[in-house]
């Protein structure tokens, strides 16, 4: 039988903050980076929105410029079709969980993976992640790292946003890029 990886999306295949980035520096003239986000809440990490628009963050990331978001401007990131391959190519069954928004937002992200030509076996759109079967999950936001109903093997791709969870104590693997998780994964390192 063959072992199930539970792969997210946004932060780890996809990235979303480049690209949010992107968007925040065309409509406010203001340099920012993936690295200068440090809270995984928009609110926080993207105040111009709220403050110089008539919009949350959510629905000027996600509404109004969901199309830039989810699937023209962010890009996968390096490795990654590389990554997703070898797990195919070594008999892993990969199952895409992620929460995405809208109907919209799916179709979006169905398409992303389309277009860069991203494997997967099955695609789970939920915010119970746990409750799909893995025997790992890779993911980098820590409300599902730290889920205790999650009973995978937790590997969290490495961000400013997630530095703040004691990974060691927790038994949660932390690595760079999806690349490096799968490399771990084929290998038995954890």
């Amino acid at each position: 039988m063959s072992k199930i990886v539970k792969v997210d999306v946004d932060g780890v295949i996809r990235d979303m903050i480049g690209g949010m980035c992107q968007i925040y520096q065309w409509q406010f003239k203001e340099h920012i980076s993936p690295e200068s986000i440090t809270d995984y809440d928009i609110n926080k990490s993207f105040p111009k929105v709220k403050e110089q628009l008539d919009c949350t963050p959510w629905q000027f990331f996600f509404e109004e410029h969901a199309d830039g978001v989810f699937r023209c401007i962010s890009k996968p990131f390096d490795g990654v079709k590389q990554a997703l391959d070898l797990l195919h190519k070594k008999g892993y069954k990969v199952v895409i969980v992620t929460w995405q928004f809208n109907k919209q937002n799916k179709e979006f992200t169905l398409d992303f993976f389309d277009r860069h030509q991203l494997y997967y076996d099955d695609i789970c759109f939920t915010k119970d992640k746990w409750m799909v079967h893995g025997d790992y999950l890779i993911d980098d936001n820590p409300e599902f790292i730290l889920n205790k109903s999650d009973h995978s093997k937790k590997i969290m791709v490495d961000t400013p946003y997630n530095r703040c969870i004691d990974d060691k104590s927790l038994n949660i693997l932390r690595v760079k890029s999806l690349e490096e998780a799968v490399d771990v994964i084929v290998q038995h390192k954890f």
